[in-house]
Order: structure tokens, then C-alpha cells, then sequence
């Protein structure tokens, strides 16, 4: 909903004002909070709340119909967004202490939608081309989530729910999808793409797992499930309409798949 009337908003000012100038609503409530706000070129609109103490708030944006929106309650959260480009859209939402969230999009019509929730949860998005799309989604302490995406309508969803887990999507090329889900302690995802129309998914549910996969074609699928502890789950497809799935139940597991060519199929099961 906020999204909607900040881009009214936008397009309301813009008319009033013959579609040259920029729109940047700041609101404070507390000690200490600080917000910088730099804004070049053509009804570009920033929203940034602040409620509590010491948090900071950044935003650059360069181009035309940028969007940044940043909630921030609690103490000491930070976050930055960068926007270069024509019709990016970034939303912060930071809840808690010591939260850090970084924001880059360069390119058109490119999404980012990070939400936090708990304390030192660290969040990075780097979007550069059209019509990427980043989700990201932390409750709880010390989680770590990193999104890189070059091309064009890629898609990565990172949702951390516990303690020190580290999620990590590249992606590069177009329609690449991405989903990674950390229920848990320490657990660890890495997802590399490069192609065309791969997706990987991985849900880990327990303490100190780690999924890996690693994607270069075009349609490949690859997928992991782990519920335990200390599991590792490796997947490599190189070529196309491979796919892998990988599901282990219990402790210490190890799986290692490797894919070259077009239409292998893979499936592992492990459990004690």
C-alpha cells in the first residue's frame, strides 16, 4: 500500500510541477536519527520513518520515476540505497538493532524488497539490468543474505528465520529463479546461475547445514532439502533441462551431483 501512494504521490507532485522535480518526505521521531537524502533528475520520490535512536538512512537516487521507501524502528539500524537508472523501486524495513541493509540498482525497473526483524541482520542487494527482482526476508540475530543479479528479469527470495545463517543468490543472465529458506541455526545456502530460465531451491530446516548449487545453462532445475543437522548438499548442471534433487533427513549426510549435458535426472535420499 505504501508503494502505491508513494508512487502517487510521485505522479501527483510531478503533474503540479510540470514533471520536473523530485519528491522526498522524511519524518523523525526520537534521538538522535539521521537521513540523507540526495535526489538528480525527474520525479524521483523518497519516504524515510525513523522511530527510536541513532538510526541512519542514506539515498542517492540519479535518473527519472525512482522509488526508495525506508522504515526504520529501533536503534542504530542502517541502511543505504543507491538508484541510477529510470523506474527502480527499493523498500527497507528495518525492525530492531544494529540491522544493516545496502541497496544498489542500476538499470530500469528493477525491485528490491528487504525486511527485517531482530538484531545485527545483514541484508545487500545489487541489482544491474531490467527487472530483477529481490525479496529478502531475516527475523532473528546475525543472519546474513547477499542477492547479485546481471541481466534481466531474475527473481531470488531469501527468507532467514533463526540465528546465523548465511544465504547467498547470484545470478546472471534472464529468468533465472532462486529460493532459498533457513529455518534454524548456522545453516549456509549458495545458489550460482548463469543462463537461462534455471531455478534452484533450497529449504533447510536444523542447525549447520550447507547447500551448494551451481547452474550454467539454460532450465536447469536443481533442488535441496535438508532437516537435520550438519548435512552437505552440493549440485552442479551444466547444460540444459537438467534436473537434481537432493533430500536428506537426519545428521552429517554428504550428497555430491554432477550434470553435463541436456535432460539428466538426479535423485538422492538420505536419511538415519
Amino acid at each position: 500500500m505504501k508503494k502505491v501512494v508513494l508512487n502517487i504521490s510521485v505522479m501527483l507532485f510531478g503533474v503540479a510541477m510540470f514533471a520536473q522535480a523530485n519528491l522526498s518526505l522524511v519524518n523523525q521521531t526520537g534521538l538522535g536519527n539521521m537521513s540523507n537524502v540526495d535526489q538528480f533528475g525527474l520525479l524521483n520520490g523518497s519516504d524515510v520513518d525513523q522511530d527510536g535512536r541513532y538510526n541512519e538512512a542514506e539515498v542517492d537516487q540519479v535518473g527519472a520515476f525512482n522509488g526508495s521507501e525506508i522504515d526504520q524502528l529501533g536503534r542504530r539500524n542502517d541502511a543505504k540505497v543507491d538508484q541510477l537508472g529510470v523506474g527502480n523501486y527499493s523498500n527497507v524495513n528495518q525492525d530492531g538493532r544494529r540491522n544493516e541493509a545496502d541497496v544498489t540498482q542500476v538499470g530500469l525497473g528493477n525491485d528490491s524488497d528487504i525486511d527485517q526483524f531482530g538484531r545485527r541482520n545483514s541484508s545487500t542487494v545489487n541489482q544491474l539490468g531490467i527487472s530483477n527482482e529481490a525479496n529478502v526476508l531475516q527475523v532473528g540475530l546475525d543472519n546474513t543474505a547477499s542477492v547479485l543479479q546481471v541481466g534481466e528479469d531474475n527473481l531470488a527470495d531469501q527468507t532467514q528465520l533463526g540465528d546465523d545463517n548465511t544465504a547467498t543468490a547470484i545470478q546472471f543472465g534472464e529468468d533465472n529463479y532462486s529460493s532459498q529458506t533457513q529455518v534454524g541455526e548456522g545453516n549456509a545456502g549458495l545458489a550460482m546461475q548463469v543462463g537461462e530460465g534455471n531455478a534452484s531451491f533450497q529449504l533447510q530446516l536444523g542447525e549447520d547445514n550447507m547447500a551448494i548449487h551451481d547452474q550454467d545453462g539454460q532450465s536447469n532445475l536443481a533442488i535441496t532439502t535438508q532437516d537435520g543437522e550438519g548435512n552437505f548438499s552440493y549440485i552442479q548442471q551444466d547444460g540444459s533441462l537438467n534436473s537434481a534433487w537432493t533430500n536428506q533427513t537426519g545428521q552429517l549426510h554428504m550428497s555430491f551431483v554432477n550434470q553435463t549435458g541436456v535432460g539428466n535426472l538426479s535423485l538422492v535420499n538420505q536419511s538415519n
